[in-house]
């Protein structure tokens, strides 16, 4: 008996401690996304995830699960869930995961959501900007090559207008 009760303590603390160590998935919202930039490329205006998972503009399709993403949370913490699915030859660690929009040091672009050394990026309806969480990071426009570009310091941030679609399969 003692055994038993030993093991099941030992179990129920094994599995408390993995509920801390282990982030839980996202918590999708209501709406599936599209993003269109204003003032951006024209014809090209909309936030698209490339099979690396980087943002780059592109022609608007409500349809395309690669422009899509849904505003959820995890943890509380507000977060943009990636629609589109990657495949192993472009980004192996994201097939089979959920992705989210993340802040690396470097861009905003799709990380596993179940990684804790990010920060998370999320959308501001009422200023329209798309911004990391806990840190003065922002979508700012796009280079020659249609990849996004970050302000660091919120100063010359894009404004987006969203249109809510229904999700398309990855």
């Amino acid at each position: 008996m003692k055994f038993t009760t030993s093991l099941a303590l030992l179990s129920a603390l094994a599995t408390s401690t993995a509920q801390i160590l282990v982030p839980p998935g996202p918590v999708k919202g209501p709406n599936t996304l599209v993003f269109k930039q204003i003032g951006g490329i024209p014809n090209n205006e909309c936030l698209t995830f490339t099979n690396s998972g980087e943002i780059v503009q592109a022609a608007c399709a409500w349809t395309h699960a690669d422009r899509q993403v849904t505003p959820g949370k995890i943890l509380g913490t507000d977060v943009l869930i990636v629609q589109r699915g990657f495949a192993a030859p472009f980004r192996g660690d994201l097939v089979g995961k959920t992705a989210c929009v993340a802040f690396n040091e470097t861009t905003f672009r799709a990380e596993d959501c179940s990684r804790n050394d990010l920060l998370f990026v999320r959308f501001d309806v009422g200023n329209g900007r798309i911004q990391a969480n806990g840190a003065p990071v922002c979508l700012s426009g796009y280079d020659s090559k249609a990849f996004v570009k970050i302000d660091i310091g919120l100063q010359r941030c894009s404004q987006f207008t969203v249109t809510a679609v229904a999700p398309t399969r990855p």
